[in-house]
């Protein structure tokens, strides 16, 4: 517990200060909003017990205040699920007005998520098992019934003290999505087992799309965009390093009774050159591994930066862009670490992906 508020108190010193920001439909931007989502996790499974490797950690923070100072003003009902959207626990926890709440996740998992539900959480990244899934925390506040407070902001944190790493980024809220502003293809409906449904932002490709039409003054007709597409950056500072990408989204992809969601991918190294690579992105949950998409002979397995281009496809079952499922939402991150026998030389980086959107 001691490491945890430290770990707090040096990504507190870490993170950079930005300007206020006006909220964009279908964005997951830094504002107030309803409902926090932690879009991934990542906890080491062999130091689960003795509370030791890398965990995650996350912090909401209340902003409106309006209550009278140490009363419950809301509560939040965290569902904790796995990569494959299966929900495999749950509790609720009680906020006070300007409240500061920090979780973490190895914790959660020890407390309300069965033995038996943990094997479903196990991923391997470049060797070393983890358990990984995603948290929903589902706001609720009793003298607004109708759920149109914006009232959170939340903050995520991949942190292994002893290893030197600590890495943070803001993390998305779902913004309150009513019937003024928002386009049908802007918002979404969430249902919480306890507190009923929620109107809520999608992160979309078309509610990007056509938030980013309005901000030109257009109109547009159609319900599906041209184009859509994820960039990751990679940085490999030497042999012991890794890039890991968690890619998110809001439902599983399907084809028949197997997982699958192929696309190729072009990945370029820092002096421009390219190649393509195939990837999978099945589930609502996805970790790539760069090292498991470089080549390892010839002149690319020297390379040590570039950046990934993940061009969605524009047909086919379970893709973004058909009119199926054109409001599938999306997130991505880059998780850089660097490891070496010093641990004052180690250190790791936690940044948010970006993404572009063509024509409707």
């Amino acid at each position: 517990m001691k490491n945890f508020f430290i770990a707090l108190a040096v990504m507190a010193a870490l993170m950079f200060s930005v300007a206020p920001s006006q909220a964009l439909n279908s964005m997951p931007d830094d504002v107030p909003g309803t409902n926090p989502l932690l879009p991934f996790f990542l906890v080491n499974k062999a130091g689960f017990s003795a509370n030791t490797g890398l965990d995650t950690l996350f912090v909401v923070q209340e902003i409106s205040g309006g209550f009278t100072k140490g009363t419950t003003k809301g509560y939040l009902h965290t569902v904790i699920r796995n990569y494959k959207s299966v929900e495999v626990g749950d509790t609720t926890f009680a906020y006070t007005p300007r409240d500061v709440v920090a979780f973490s996740i190895r914790d959660l998992l020890k407390n309300y998520v069965g033995v038996t539900q943990l094997p479903g959480l196990e991923i391997t990244l470049n060797g070393v098992v983890y358990y990984t899934g995603y948290v929903d925390w589902e706001n609720y506040i009793p003298t607004t019934t109708d759920k149109t407070m914006k009232n959170l902001v939340a903050f995520m944190y991949l942190v292994d003290l002893d290893n030197g790493w600590a890495a943070a980024e803001t993390a998305p809220v779902w913004e309150y999505a009513g019937t003024t502003g928002y386009n049908a293809s802007q918002k979404h409906t969430y249902t919480s087992d306890l507190w009923g449904a929620y109107t809520l932002e999608n992160y979309s490709a078309v509610g990007y799309a056509m938030s980013e039409a309005r901000e030109r003054g257009v109109t547009p007709a159609a319900a599906t965009v041209s184009t859509f597409r994820l960039m990751p950056r990679y940085f490999l500072k030497d042999a012991n390093a890794q890039t890991w990408i968690p890619i998110w989204s809001s439902c599983n992809k399907l084809s028949g009774t197997t997982y699958t969601y192929p696309i190729t991918c072009y990945l370029y190294d820092s002096d421009e050159n390219s190649i393509s690579v195939p990837i999978n992105i099945p589930y609502e949950l996805n970790w790539l591994d760069i090292r498991t998409l470089l080549p390892t002979g010839g002149a690319w397995a020297a390379v040590t930066g570039g950046w990934l281009d993940i061009p969605f496809p524009a047909s086919g079952r379970g893709t973004v862009l058909d009119s199926a499922s054109n409001l599938v939402s999306w997130l991505a991150y880059s998780y850089q670490t660097a490891s070496s026998a010093s641990i004052s030389a180690n250190w790791s980086v936690l940044t948010a992906v970006h993404r572009e959107v063509g024509t409707m």
